[in-house]
């Protein structure tokens, strides 16, 4: 069963995404850490001006959760 969510990244003034550990950035999107509430995301914005030197645009991303069962 899959489920469609949305959520927020913030994208780098270089065109990279901020991740939440050293070295703070990567060029992947499916890496970038996913903000739900808008207050994480402002306190984030800071954090990756902070670890980067780089401005941060939210950027809003829709995905998708497929929940895969076990089976014995």
């Amino acid at each position: 069963m899959s489920k469609q969510r949305n959520g927020h990244v913030l994208k780098l003034s270089d065109g990279s995404y901020f991740i939440e550990e050293a070295p703070y950035k990567t060029d992947k999107l499916d890496e970038a850490e996913i903000y739900f509430k808008y207050f994480d995301l402002i306190e984030a914005q800071a954090r990756a001006q902070r670890n980067t030197g780089l401005d941060a645009q939210m950027q809003r991303i829709t995905f998708i959760i497929t929940l895969l069962t076990e089976h014995e």
